[in-house]
Order: structure tokens, then sequence, then C-alpha cells
């Protein structure tokens, strides 16, 4: 079971995050973090975790025979045969 910790929002609706938490998901001071919103409260996640998770998501959306810059590549190629056609 993770640890509890309790704080309190501080002036300006500041809230400390403990250096033990900063140090078990790797953030430090300046490091991007997302808000997010759920029915009994807010996450705190650091940003690069967020894309990471994005990422995966549409990773495994795409087949694994398909390079998304050669797919990209020849919609630009068809796209400028086709204005050299108008």
């Amino acid at each position: 079971m993770n640890p509890v910790i309790h704080s309190k929002i501080g002036q300006g609706r500041r809230v400390a995050i403990p250096a033990e938490l900063c140090q078990q998901f790797g953030m430090e001071p300046g490091t991007p973090v997302v808000l997010e919103a759920i029915e009994t409260g807010i996450v705190v996640r650091p940003l690069a975790t967020v894309i990471h998770e994005v990422q995966d998501f549409f990773r495994a959306a795409i087949p694994q025979d398909v390079v998304l810059s050669d797919v990209v590549i020849r919609d630009r190629v068809a796209e400028a045969v086709q204005e050299d056609r108008d």
C-alpha cells in the first residue's frame, strides 16, 4: 500500500509536494506537470509520463509494419502532384 502524506493548500493555492514523492517520480523544481481533475479530486502527474502514455496509446493503434514518416511523405508527394495538376 502506498504511504499517505498529508499537506495543506498554502498562500496562492500552492501545494508543496514532499521530497520523497518527487524523488519517487523523478520530479524536480521546474518539472512540467499535468493537473487532472477526477471525480474525487486532483491528480498531479509529470508531463513526460502523460506524453509517454499518449505515445503508447497511438503506437498500439498503428500496425507494426507501418512507418508513419513514410506515410506522411507519401501523402505530401501525392498532394504536391495533385497541386501541379490543378
